[in-house]
């Protein structure tokens, strides 16, 4: 595994000669192997080594143990170690989001702390990159999204992403390296783990190397992505008339003459350039196809204060870069909607009993429905929101300063409305007013998930 690491590295120029690397320690087989793999190169690559672990005030005397775990360790092998205290649930909330997403936020805010200059190795492995594949898949991802967890991004690494989770755990047996087991690990609350502990063993039964294959189609989908984004490059360049920070315009002809595959990814392209890289999706590229066959002067609004303009045979997107924040989203029911300004994805569904689904990275809010009597939506505030908070109502202006929620963030703060009526400031509080009871009969469940 050793050379399976090394190769890893080399392949993907990982770390060069005399790099500071930041290893995040968990204290788990993977984090554990990880450490002691690199620690086994750092002389002979003249690498400086520091080992972060993260105490996430989760998991009482269990997480204390994992602490104390990693500074031991880091001490008998002589690695200098850092270990960093938060109240992620508190924090959670704070944000609108789940605690495993948080968590891993958090971590990565304090590894990019510490880098230095430097390179951040994590201990992503086969396994892991096949458990994303199959979430993105089931939650629908195109070739980018199915390339999974890569080798390198950006400034992180990941050397042991070539390696299964068995042999992670075999090489830490014969090195004779101890480890912790983390209990949340056993739970299938969140989605993550009942694909780990579920979804993967009940296809390796059917299939004994179906980890290692959907991990192997991760990386064939990697290198044709690769490939369609200098075709889509290509194509970008011969396409364009003219950009600034603006505006870009490309020439309506030759994006007709493109396949659709390709159109969309030009299309990216060109919001990239205006520097809107994960606000806009397919139904928003399914609409500028659709302008391309329209008659000149034809043009429609996009989230991100983006207009799009036939303008005889040239396409004009547009960015609207002044200070406004407002916007305003309908949320029909059964249905996820992207609310770029706020870079959520909403989703709601009724049914007849009191249900929601966890995840790493959402968080849900569950309403009576019959209280609430007309249509939903996703909006900044507006002049005379209230909040019903115990007994009474607050201005929702009041409830922000009380809050203390700065105030350059109050118009940008994103709401799930119904009418006139607050039912949730995300990421803050509910409303009290369409709280189930009893008497519910009908509940309506409010799904979160920040852009990641």
């Amino acid at each position: 595994m050793q050379n399976k690491a090394w190769q890893t590295i080399e392949k993907f120029h990982m770390c060069p000669y005399g790099a500071d690397i930041v290893v995040g320690v968990s204290g788990g087989a993977d984090s554990v192997a990880l450490l002691h793999i690199l620690k086994g190169f750092a002389h002979a690559q003249n690498w400086s080594l520091k080992a972060i672990h993260v105490h996430h005030g989760l998991r009482g005397t269990e997480a204390d143990r994992d602490r104390d775990f990693v500074e031991d360790i880091c001490q008998k092998w002589g690695i200098p170690c850092r270990v960093y205290y938060f109240d992620v649930a508190k924090e959670a909330q704070k944000r609108g989001l789940g605690t495993e997403e948080t968590g891993r936020l958090l971590r990565y805010e304090v590894f990019e702390k510490e880098r230095n200059g430097g390179v951040i190795a994590v201990a992503h492995n086969k396994n892991d990159q096949a458990e994303t594949l199959l979430m993105r898949l089931c939650r629908g991802a195109g070739v980018s999204g199915l390339t999974g967890i890569r080798p390198v991004r950006e400034v992180i690494i990941r050397p042991l992403l070539f390696c299964t989770r068995n042999e992670i755990e075999r090489y830490c047996e014969e090195n004779k390296l101890s480890y912790c087991q983390d209990s949340t690990n056993m739970e299938n609350t969140y989605t993550r783990n009942r694909f780990r502990n579920q979804i993967l063993p009940l296809l390796e039964e059917i299939y004994p190397k179906a980890t290692e294959h959907i991990a192997q189609t991760a990386e064939i989908f990697a290198q044709e992505e690769e490939y369609l984004q200098k075709q889509a490059q290509a194509l970008f360049l011969k396409a364009l008339q003219r950009a600034d920070q603006n505006e870009i315009a490309l020439d309506a002809a030759c994006l007709q003459n493109m396949h659709r595959v390709m159109q969309k990814r030009v299309f990216a392209m060109a919001f990239t350039e205006l520097g809107v890289k994960k606000d806009v999706g397919s139904i928003h590229f399914e609409l500028l196809e659709g302008l391309l066959q329209q008659e000149s002067g034809k043009s429609f609004n996009l989230p991100n204060k983006i207009t799009v303009q036939k303008n005889y045979g040239t396409l004009n997107i547009k960015k609207d870069r002044s200070e406004s924040r407002n916007f305003c989203y309908p949320l029909p029911l059964e249905q996820e909607i992207v609310v770029a300004e706020a870079k959520l994805f909403v989703r709601t569904w009724v049914c007849t009993e009191k249900r929601t689904e966890k995840s790493e990275d959402s968080c849900t809010k569950v309403f009576d429905y019959d209280k609430i009597g007309c249509a939903l939506s996703c909006r900044t505030r507006q002049e005379g929101d209230r909040l019903a908070i115990g007994n009474g109502h607050k201005k929702l202006k009041d409830f922000m300063i009380d809050e203390k929620i700065p105030r350059q963030e109050r118009d940008g703060l994103p709401l799930i409305a119904a009418g006139s009526k607050i039912l949730w400031v995300v990421g803050k509080r509910s409303s009290a007013e369409y709280q189930p009871d009893e008497a519910t009969k009908l509940f309506l469940t409010v799904q979160i998930r920040r852009f990641i």
